[in-house]
């Protein structure tokens, strides 16, 4: 019976660290998105949330961590956060980005 509850207590304590890990990583890119001109608010959101999700896979993969557990790991991060890359993707404008890049490097010359 103790089994069965430390058991529970180990699974709810990885579940949390897991959240823990996606909404801090998702808070620091929307912090550094913040810093990039409005137009590319989407693009560099969808961006670096994809490159966090390999990153995190990569750590996932190296340390062994299993891919089917009975509680939340890197793996179920990383696939949020590509999850959230994608839907951050649909919000880009990429006619208003070609513009903007357009502009920066008429400015440039």
């Amino acid at each position: 019976m103790e089994s069965l509850e430390n058991d529970e207590v180990n699974r709810e304590f990885a579940n949390d660290l897991a959240l823990r890990r996606f909404a801090w990583i998702f808070g620091a890119i929307l912090l550094v998105a913040l810093g990039f001109p409005h137009v590319l608010f989407a693009a560099t959101i969808s961006s670096f949330l994809s490159f966090a999700a390999g990153i995190l896979a990569t750590i996932a993969l190296f340390s062994r961590e299993p891919v089917l557990a009975g509680h939340l790991t890197r793996w179920d991060v990383a696939a949020a956060l590509y999850a959230a890359s994608m839907f951050a993707g649909f919000f880009v404008d990429i006619e208003a980005v070609r513009l903007f890049i357009m502009e920066q490097q008429a400015l440039a010359n």
